[in-house]
């Protein structure tokens, strides 16, 4: 089950005509939450269901959505826009054909209760004057406002449009699930008669297992963030700075299309580290960027000069132990039984060192799983490997006094009866 590569224009126009969501796999876990639908704002949430980040949300301008996504379970062929008239013309239209999301258009954000539904005005968005024929851009938007014109789904306030959206995609009466507080206000405010569930984590579970697009954008993001790493590896030197590397790090990234989330160097991920490497130090250099939001996570051992003896064998152990535990990765095992793999391994091998076997889903997010509610707080669950999960299992030494650090992570694709890289394997050292 090889994840097929594509190149960046290849994958950009597959986003352009669907999101890259599971929808299967959405509808599935919809069924186990009773839930007939979605209201998504988070622009994270937003992306994964239409393809489309929101230029103002959270994410992006710290403000609250103003672009919503909607899902239904009886119809998950078709989705739900709700958006500003503006932001549908400015950020929307962009490249975008799409007959499959239906538009709620707004003229102003708040909710003042007036459902009253109007027809979205024909003419320009903006003003039109006739100075100079129409850019490729002002005429492809100029279309798809267009194509709007006449649609019984405009309102004066982004509230109306959620709920004119609601009760247009089936919703209404049914148990919704939603991710910013503002949906359920909404819902709230014009007596909605069924339930609001909080979906954080359901929309967590549904990213676990990933869609052919999702697989081949975190294929992408893999390949350039391992290149990233790699370069930033053979440029470490005695008397480099921590925050230099880091640096570094965001420009190789940025080279490849990626964006830098950070780099952890010999343990330290602080902007601020000041801390020098010396000749003999072995140090764990651990980074994570993203390509359309798709994370890549990678780590390897960096040897400057000489190790000590010590340092040496703890490297080895770290890639031995994560060699151990890829081999059996497959469906059905559970994170607890990956820890107890690598342990086993390291001690039936001989290796005294202590290493950490974490596993963790990745995606969306570094850590891209459903939590436990644990005392108001979020912690792991024992989790159930299955095909289309996309895994790593960090594999750092924890031991100090040993002359630095070690460690050895990629990232595989759960298939149906094992596991595979999702991006070339490289040595587990880096010598330099």
């Amino acid at each position: 089950m090889a994840i097929t590569t594509y190149t960046d224009a290849e994958l950009l126009a597959w986003l352009e005509k669907s999101g890259p969501m599971n929808m299967a796999r959405a509808v599935e876990i919809m069924e186990r939450h009773d839930l007939e639908g979605l209201v998504l704002g988070e622009p994270v949430n937003v992306f994964h269901a239409l393809g489309h980040w929101p230029q103002i949300g959270r994410t992006r301008m710290a403000q609250p959505p103003g672009t919503f996504a909607v899902i239904t379970r009886a119809k998950p062929e078709e989705f739900g826009l709700v958006t500003s008239r503006f932001l549908h013309h400015y950020t929307w239209a962009d490249g975008r054909e799409r007959s499959d999301v239906h538009c709620w258009l707004y003229t102003a954000l708040g909710d003042e209760g007036d459902e009253t539904l109007a027809v979205v005005p024909p003419g320009p968005v903006l003003p039109q004057r006739e100075s100079a024929p129409l850019t490729q851009v002002e005429g492809h938007r100029a279309r798809a406002s267009a194509r709007e014109a006449g649609a019984n789904t405009a309102t004066g306030d982004a509230g109306a449009a959620i709920v004119a959206a609601m009760r247009g995609m089936g919703l209404w009466q049914g148990r919704v699930g939603f991710d910013h507080s503002v949906i359920a206000e909404v819902a709230a405010r014009h007596d909605h008669p069924g339930a609001m569930v909080q979906a954080d984590n359901i929309l967590r579970e549904i990213r676990l297992i990933k869609s052919p697009l999702e697989q081949a954008l975190m294929a992408r993001a893999a390949k350039a963030n391992v290149d990233a790493l790699n370069a930033v590896g053979q440029a470490v030197r005695a008397g480099a700075v921590h925050h230099e590397l880091m640096a570094l790090f965001r420009l190789e990234a940025a080279k490849r299309g990626n964006g830098a989330v950070f780099l952890n160097v010999d343990r330290v991920s602080s902007d601020l580290s000041r801390a020098t490497i010396a000749d003999g130090q072995t140090l764990m250099i651990d980074g994570v960027s993203q390509f359309m939001g798709y994370h890549g996570d990678f780590a390897r051992t960096v040897f400057v000069g000489d190790p000590t003896r010590e340092a040496q064998a703890a490297a080895k152990a770290s890639a031995f132990g994560w060699q151990a535990v890829r081999e059996k990765l497959r469906p059905g095992m559970r994170f607890s039984e990956i820890v107890r793999t690598g342990e086993e391994a390291l001690k039936a091998a001989g290796h005294t060192a202590l290493v950490g076997f974490g596993p963790h889903s990745c995606g969306l997010a570094h850590t891209d799983e459903p939590g436990e509610v644990h005392g108001g707080f979020w912690r792991k669950p024992d989790l159930i490997l299955q095909p289309g999960m996309i895994l790593s299992v960090d594999c750092p030494t924890l031991d100090t006094g040993i002359g630095g650090s070690a460690h050895c992570e990629d990232l595989v694709l759960i298939t149906e009866d094992g596991c595979e890289p999702i991006h070339p394997l490289h040595e587990p050292v880096i010598v330099v």
